[in-house]
């Protein structure tokens, strides 16, 4: 499994960054589920979907 932080932000909104890939992942490319090892919080930030601006994100 790959190793992922947990990412909170100020919007309220998580993010899952990846601290490492598995050795299957670095030889198929195909991700494996999640294993969060630790959790980060961002409270002073808002993630990239949200504006101040009150323009709409698109995903």
């Amino acid at each position: 499994m790959c190793d992922y932080t947990q990412v909170h932000y100020k919007c309220s909104h998580l993010r899952y960054t990846v601290r490492a890939w598995c050795t299957k992942y670095q030889e198929t490319h195909k991700r494996c589920p999640a294993n969060v090892v630790a959790i980060e919080y961002r409270l002073d930030e808002n993630c990239g979907g949200f504006w101040s601006d009150k323009r709409t994100a698109s995903f």
